[in-house]
């Protein structure tokens, strides 16, 4: 036998090696889980900005996924307030919204004294980003 890298073994014993998948495994599976986690949320973030974007650039109507879950949550949350175009009724006109997504999202969440109702109870995190995505997308 001979030393190669790191003063190893080469080829490696049958126990080292079994210690090296064992941790290359252990690293790939804390990696898939991290990057799931972390990942989910890039991938809402994502697209929003795709949403943002495609309003900004006046492309066609073809909504995202992410904003195409937010107007079916808009339709059954929202729009008897807001109208079903978000155009306003009772609620305030939604289009061209100046306020940043973490305020969105907080409105959301906890609603407004006396004129909005809170849907921390109702809404999940993913659910309030995809509102948001399509409220980025009314133009």
């Amino acid at each position: 036998m001979r030393r190669g890298f790191f003063g190893l073994e080469f080829p490696p014993s049958p126990a080292a090696a079994r210690q090296v998948i064992a941790a290359l495994l252990a690293v790939v599976v804390a990696s898939a889980l991290v990057g799931g986690t972390l990942g989910g949320a890039n991938l809402v973030r994502a697209g929003i900005e795709r949403a943002r974007t495609e309003a900004a650039a006046g492309s066609p109507a073809q909504l995202s996924q992410i904003a195409a879950h937010g107007q079916k949550l808009f339709a059954l949350n929202c729009s008897h307030c807001h109208a079903d175009d978000a155009s306003g009724d009772e609620g305030p006109d939604l289009h061209g919204l100046t306020k940043s997504d973490e305020r969105i999202k907080a409105i959301i969440t906890n609603g407004i004294k006396g004129e909005m109702p809170s849907f921390a109870k109702k809404l999940q995190e993913a659910d309030k980003e995809a509102l948001v995505g399509f409220l980025r997308s009314l133009r």
